[in-house]
């Protein structure tokens, strides 16, 4: 039966991992080796041997094969704070990476090993006062050691059995230090998830390209669980495509960065995060960064509804003035960019105000709705329009100096036809008026609209003379 002793319990995640470590030294020494006591000591931190300054206490006992008082010793000594320094293991013990001490009066307390009680024949080799102690070696320091003694032969060991136990101290070793790596780990983990778990944002720590911690509220916006966080490599790719490169030119600008980007979840789905991220050395790649983010879906949702309702008209569903006012700027900008033509069309409804007055506003409404529809259907996509107006409207129409006669045959011939099915017993059309930007002609905004609606007025003009007049006027034949 082995008696295990733990100055402190280990965590949660990983409990007694250890404490089974050294558990298995432990018994692998009992079953392998003619030892028949033996005790596996990890120190609370590692010392340097041969030095007096160095010490340390105990972090987890395990012995095997002693009586009850040597048991109620040792844990005496572990409990009431007992410390192993650097200079027990005396060089001139030294054999290979073991220490032997043949007839050396040593302290129980000093070597943390417990005399025999058994006497031994006389020339056997072994004697009540020899003690031998295999360190955990780690980078020329020592992690714990290996004590035995009472073997059943009463013979020293010889340079077979120093081998054995010297190897199997090095596997302990490492062993060792990867449990404690990963228990210290778990504790900051434990740290920052009593910090961060009660926190309504997201928190990841990066480094080297990966995800190091990630709170519970960062697994939640982001929909994935812990490790599958972990193995998005490299992290940014979180970041939606089009956000990346602005989101690098800020870290290229300054170490933090504070900034609303998209990224997108497990499930595929794009959400808008609030995101701020600052410098984090972890001692590794000196790139580290620690990243708080909120999720601000609903909240910028409501800024682009709120933006296209106060962009759009209610009625129509069409752009609204304010709009054009700040559209129209870039269309001339990209038209002098590139050297293209740009038109603009004024229009509104003839015999629209006939509608109000026989059928009401209501369906006077739906009459402006409709034909928006109408005029939208006949556009291309790049095409845009703005409802000005009560019935007037305004149609930009990118790249486009000339066919615009074509254009305004479709619409008063789609216009008409709407009518005819909607309300056949009213005469409505669209009159329509335009001006070109031209390179060779390169016009302000409030030329175009004024030439425009000049040409508008004439159109109405025309249409309200008697036929014999306008054919007149058309062929060039009237003053």
């Amino acid at each position: 039966m082995l008696l295990h002793i733990q100055e402190r319990p280990e965590t949660e995640t990983r409990p007694g991992a250890l404490v089974r470590i050294l558990d298995m030294t432990a018994e692998c020494v009992l079953s392998h080796t003619a030892f028949r006591r033996v005790l596996v000591a990890l120190f609370s931190r590692s010392i340097e041997p041969g030095s007096s300054a160095s010490h340390a206490g105990m972090e987890a006992v395990v012995s095997g094969g002693l009586g009850l008082q040597h048991e109620a010793s040792l844990r005496a000594f572990v409990r009431n704070g007992g410390e192993v320094r650097g200079e027990l293991y005396n060089p001139t013990a030294r054999r290979g990476d073991c220490f032997l001490f043949v007839g050396q009066d040593i302290s129980p307390t000093a070597s943390l090993h417990l005399p025999s009680n058994r006497r031994y024949p006389l020339g056997s080799g072994w004697r009540a006062t020899d003690s031998l102690v295999v360190p955990f070696w780690w980078e020329q320091r020592i992690l714990g050691h290996i004590a035995v003694d009472d073997p059943v032969d009463g013979r020293l060991p010889g340079p077979g059995t120093l081998t054995w136990l010297e190897d199997l101290a090095s596997v302990a070793a490492l062993a060792l230090r990867g449990a404690s790596e990963l228990r210290v780990l778990a504790e900051r983990n434990r740290v920052l998830d009593v910090l961060t778990d009660g926190a309504i944002a997201g928190i990841l720590l990066v480094d080297d390209g990966a995800i190091r911690y990630a709170n519970q509220q960062a697994c939640s916006i982001l929909g994935y669980e812990m490790d599958e966080l972990k193995a998005v490599l490299p992290w940014w790719q979180l970041i939606h495509p089009d956000d990346r490169p602005a989101f690098w030119q800020q870290r290229e600008r300054s170490s933090s960065v504070a900034d609303r980007v998209r990224v997108v979840r497990r499930d595929g789905r794009v959400v808008w995060l609030a995101l701020n991220s600052h410098p984090f050395d972890f001692g590794r790649s000196g790139s580290g960064m620690v990243i708080q983010f909120y999720d601000e879906t609903d909240h910028v949702q409501t800024e682009l509804r709120l933006r296209e309702q106060a962009l759009h008209d209610p009625l129509t569903g069409l752009y609204n003035r304010a709009f054009f006012e700040e559209a129209i700027q870039k269309e001339i900008e990209r038209a002098k960019r590139y050297k293209r033509p740009l038109s603009l069309m004024m229009a509104d409804l003839s015999g629209f105000k006939l509608v109000n007055d026989r059928l009401g506003h209501q369906e006077g409404d739906r009459v402006l709705a409709g034909v928006a529809g109408v005029v939208r259907d006949v556009l291309r996509e790049s095409d845009w329009v703005v409802r000005y107006g009560g019935d007037e409207f305004i149609l930009v129409l990118p790249e486009t100096g000339t066919g615009v006669e074509e254009l305004e045959r479709r619409l008063k011939s789609a216009v008409s036809a709407w009518s005819q099915r909607n309300f056949p017993s009213l005469s409505l059309g669209i009159d329509l008026g335009w001006a070109s930007w031209t390179p060779e002609e390169p016009l302000e905004v409030d030329d175009l609209v004024r030439n425009a609606d000049r040409m508008l007025y004439q159109q109405k003009a025309l249409r309200n003379r008697p036929r014999r007049e306008q054919v007149l006027s058309r062929t060039g034949q009237a003053s």
